[in-house]
């Protein structure tokens, strides 16, 4: 009987990856994975036989289309370990990640890396950013196995969690990159490592978000007009200020009049591992003291337009905070503090609630809360204080 294609694919790119070593097998046993070999050391009290002997591993992937990645990295792992001669048979009661002992090999990690690239670029994600927010944890934990010969997998990921300082925003991604390569494998997690995860939130500022205030808003439109900077990118930086954007989401902007309103047609969805937002309308809200109009915004983005060095940037964010720096606004400004200052305006100034506001922003009302709940509700506790003692 033929063996379906993907399996026929399976033994091929296993093959590939042996370069021409003969005698290695997968076969499909019942509902398992098996990987024959004569090249298996004797199993535990396992009698020398007189020459080779075949043996067969199970693996502890299951046989399946779905599931043929995660075989084939499991595969070559245990491969790459009997050819170094640190395999060994694993224990009968040993758990589900130590069937693989190859698993901690780092050519086996960076294979498990590139299966996850793939199934997460030009899905999920694109390749900017799988560089940037992906790439540098996962080669560090290839790095951490090279190190030496680690014990089990709770050792191993705490040593590579310790790389970063306790409870930063850098440890809390790292935490969530590792535990998405073993479930990539199918390895069990230890959940002793959970009090090593962090959230970020030591490091934020006390004081909360760093924004614009308004009389600095002002002065980045002085220094824009005073710079070399375009009319186009004067017309950038008005867009930020007045809809909150997030510098990304100026690619594919449409600016309208609507019932009397300027508001933006924001196309550019965004996706992350706090949730996702879509397609959304945003009503312009400028500083105190400016017209209804944003200084004639809608004119001149239809006779100007959107620099093109920000369509077509692979980060608009970095662009435009560049331009900041060269404008001698101070250090701590960035282009996402215009956004910070946004959410600020409608909490304080306009008293929107939460859910809207962050309907407004394009986020959930969780992290609308977990970013600007301090500033928002500094006033307001404050003004409480001072009228129970006032009344007391």
């Amino acid at each position: 009987m033929a063996c379906p294609p993907w399996q026929h694919d399976l033994s091929r790119a296993f093959k590939r990856h042996r370069a021409g070593r003969s005698g290695w097998y997968l076969q499909v046993h019942g509902d398992r994975l098996r990987l024959v070999s004569k090249e298996f050391p004797p199993r535990p009290g396992e009698q020398a036989a007189a020459g080779p002997k075949q043996r067969a591993l199970t693996l502890s992937t299951p046989p399946g289309p779905s599931t043929a990645a995660t075989a084939l990295a499991e595969a070559c792992g245990v491969f790459d370990a009997v050819m170094a001669a640190s395999w060994s048979w694993p224990h009968p009661d040993a758990t589900p990640a130590a069937d693989d002992p190859g698993h901690l090999q780092p050519s086996h990690l960076r294979r498990l890396t590139r299966q996850l690239r793939e199934q997460l670029v030009g899905e999920q994600m694109q390749a900017g950013t799988w560089e940037r927010t992906w790439q540098p944890y996962l080669n560090r934990i290839a790095t951490t196995a090279e190190e030496r010969n680690w014990a089990d997998d709770e050792s191993f990921l705490a040593a590579f969690l310790r790389g970063w300082p306790p409870n930063s925003r850098s440890r809390q991604m790292a935490y969530d990159r590792a535990r998405r390569l073993w479930k990539e494998a199918g390895w069990n997690w230890p959940e002793e490592l959970n009090s090593l995860r962090g959230n970020g939130k030591a490091v934020a500022a006390a004081e909360g978000v760093r924004s614009f205030t308004d009389d600095e808003i002002d002065q980045l439109r002085v220094s824009i007009q005073q710079s070399r900077l375009t009319a186009a990118d004067a017309v950038a930086w008005d867009c930020m200020i007045v809809f909150g954007l997030r510098p990304k989401e100026l690619q594919g902007l449409e600016l309208e009049w609507r019932d009397g309103q300027l508001v933006a047609v924001v196309s550019r969805s965004k996706r992350s591992s706090r949730g996702s937002s879509g397609a959304r309308v945003v009503p312009a809200v400028p500083p105190a003291g400016w017209q209804s109009d944003c200084h004639g915004l809608l004119a001149r983005w239809r006779q100007e337009g959107l620099p093109q060095s920000l369509l077509s940037a692979r980060s608009p964010g970095q662009v435009l905070t560049q331009q900041l720096r060269r404008l001698h606004l101070p250090e701590e400004l960035t282009s996402y503090g215009l956004r910070h200052a946004f959410a600020l305006r409608l909490g304080l100034d306009l008293g929107l609630h939460v859910r809207e506001a962050a309907e407004l922003m394009g986020h959930s009302p969780a992290v609308h809360l977990c970013t600007y709940g301090r500033r928002l509700d500094a006033p307001g506790l404050l003004a409480k204080v001072a009228a129970i003692l006032t009344a007391r």
